[in-house]
Formats: structure tokens, sequence, C-alpha cells
């Protein structure tokens, strides 16, 4: 069994990062999915028409991807997500600044010019 993943507070799960795709100028792909797309309807059509009737395939709908939702519903995840990393960068900031302070505080309490001016000159 794998270890558990806690999620990054740096990293996106929204979008995938971006990548690079090779488009060949010889090889269209859009032009090879039309082609197999029109296939598969003409092998249906010819089947349907030999009187080979199949049952009709149910269509499914995936809820809250995509394009389906309305647009109140991605403005307010949008907005959701936004103000997650508007208080994930501001803890980050305090956290970084208390950092900053007890640093300075130790450097003030440290006495690093004493032993400088105690050691004898060349």
């Amino acid at each position: 069994m794998k270890a558990p993943r806690l999620p990054s507070p740096f990293r996106n799960v929204r979008h995938a990062p971006r990548s690079f795709k090779f488009r060949s100028s010889h090889v269209d792909g859009r032009a090879l999915r039309w082609k197999e797309r029109k296939e598969a309807i003409e092998s249906a059509m010819s089947s349907a028409a030999d009187g080979a009737e199949e049952a009709p395939r149910k269509m499914r709908f995936r809820k809250g991807v995509g394009p389906g939702i309305d647009r109140a519903t991605r403005t307010a995840a949008t907005q959701k997500a936004r103000r997650r990393a508007m208080l994930r960068s501001a803890a980050i900031l305090v956290v970084l600044m208390y950092a900053a302070w007890r640093g300075l505080l130790w450097v003030e309490t440290t006495d690093f010019a004493r032993d400088y001016l105690l050691t004898p000159a060349p």
C-alpha cells in the first residue's frame, strides 16, 4: 500500500501543467478522428439497415465537469479557489515575517562585535 500524499500548497490541482504537443503538418489528427467517427457511424447505419436492431446506447452526462455547468457555479468555484490561494499566500508571508523578526532579535542579542574587537590586529 502506498503512503498517502499530502496536498502541496504550491501545486495547482485544477489544471494540468502546460505541455508541448507536436502537431505534424503531414498527418492531421482531426481528419483521422473524423474518418474513424464517420466509419463507425456508417457501420452502425449499415447494421441497422440490415435488420440487426440493437438496443440504443444510453447517453451519460458527467456532472460538474466542463462547459455543462452554469456560469454562476464556475464563477463561485473560481472565487473560492482564489480566496484559498490568497489566504495560503498570506499565511506563508506571516510565517516568513515571524522568522525574520526572530532572526533580528537573535542577531541583536548576540554580540558579534565584542569578539572581533578583542582580537589583536596583525
